[in-house]
């Protein structure tokens, strides 16, 4: 096995295991809220965000959800880099379309739900 494999599955690992923590404290709603809906808001709409939690919850799953998706890549890629399975491609693309699939029809709803 080449060390430079070893070194770039545990990269990825690394980069999974935090994408995972970052989801976790999402869907807890805690901590910065790294939503783009969020981040490029007006201060009007940042400051109604933050007096109302309701509000403000749909943005932290919605990041939750995009952070997981981000995980598991991570994840699936390093299993891939490290074992060479083919079909770990074919798992790699369905979620990468399932995460996108998910970004577009979350987006749309959160948009929906404000008007």
């Amino acid at each position: 096995m080449d060390i430079t494999r070893v070194v770039l599955s545990f990269i990825l690992f690394s980069l999974a295991i935090g994408s995972f923590t970052i989801s976790f404290f999402q869907f807890k709603e805690r901590g910065y809220l790294f939503n783009n809906a969020y981040i490029w808001a007006n201060r009007e709409k940042r400051k109604r965000l933050n007096e109302n939690k309701e509000d403000k919850t749909t943005y932290y799953r919605q990041s939750g959800f995009s952070f997981m998706f981000i995980g598991i890549i991570f994840l699936i890629f390093a299993i891939y880099i490290f074992t060479h399975w083919i079909w770990m491609l074919v798992a790699l693309v369905v979620v990468i379309i399932i995460a996108v699939v998910y970004a577009v029809i979350s987006s749309i709803k959160i948009e929906r739900n404000e008007r």
